[in-house]
């Protein structure tokens, strides 16, 4: 994919059509695959100190992934799919009224769920979806290669997962994870070098995180150092209008990593296949 352009932009609202607007201004993408919206929540984030790193991660049908320094930056964008946002997935919806969002199975094996807006359940969300795959692996409902023993679970009379849904998680989640990592060895440092771990997007502040690093989203080494953001996008972008600072311009490197050739990612990516 070539973008049309992918530098920040001045055009006056006339030319856009709108009316009562002098100007539009345009954040800088990264990269064809890493937009504006990750340069305006790197804006939002303060720099790491000293040679520590920061990392901030926009889950969604492209997970794209920056690892940044005080003056470095390298990002990407690993293809997760939808099924974070519950596409591909049976009974998958978005978060809105009646989205299964929440899921736990106690001591006495009963089940329980909330809904959005204590709703009729009508599907799952993508933080349900998390915490369903926790609950069903803690049960030994699905084993650590994703097998389910059954073609599916009921959750509810309507709303059931699947073993076609475990595997869709699993490449998911796997992508992320494997990105990460990817990142990490091509700049040479460990989770020790990590300050933060920012994760972003529709639904990262209400994500259970135990269970994000349980079903192995995330790496169990960041699980004292993250911290979910709600939407950086806006928020950088209200700070770019105030100060029309360019995120981008401290940054004296910046880089794109093309996962689709890492050899390290794809063996990356097998390993993190299971549970």
């Amino acid at each position: 994919y070539t973008p049309v352009f992918i530098d920040e932009k001045t055009v006056s609202g006339q030319a856009l059509g709108l009316e009562n607007v002098t100007e539009v201004k345009s954040l800088p993408c990264i990269s064809a695959f890493v937009g504006a919206d990750l340069t305006a929540g790197l804006g939002f984030i303060e720099k790491p100190k000293d040679n520590k790193y920061n990392i901030l991660i926009d889950l969604g049908t492209n997970a794209e992934i920056l690892i940044y320094s005080k003056d470095k930056l390298l990002c990407t964008s690993a293809a997760a799919g939808p099924c974070f946002e519950g596409g591909n997935i049976s009974c998958g919806m978005s978060a809105s009224d009646g989205a299964i969002f929440s899921f736990y199975i106690d001591k006495h094996k009963k089940a329980s769920y909330k809904t959005i807006e204590n709703a009729y359940p009508k599907g799952i969300c993508g933080t349900g979806l998390f915490d369903i795959v926790a609950e069903l692996l803690k049960e030994n409902i699905i084993d650590e290669t994703g097998y389910m023993s059954d073609e599916a679970f009921e959750i509810t009379e309507n709303v059931s997962f699947s073993q076609k849904d475990v595997r869709q998680f699993q490449l998911a989640k796997s992508a992320v994870h494997s990105a990460i990592t990817t990142l990490m060895k091509l700049e040479n440092i460990s989770f020790d070098n990590i300050d933060t771990l920012y994760i972003s997007g529709g639904f990262s502040q209400e994500l259970n995180i135990n269970n994000a690093i349980f079903t192995g989203l995330l790496p169990k080494e960041t699980k004292e150092k993250i911290k979910a953001l709600n939407n950086t996008s806006l928020s950088g972008t209200i700070k770019f209008s105030i100060d029309g600072k360019n995120p981008l311009d401290e940054f004296k490197s910046i880089e794109y990593i093309d996962l689709s050739a890492n050899s390290d990612f794809s063996e990356s990516f097998i390993n993190n296949i299971n549970f």
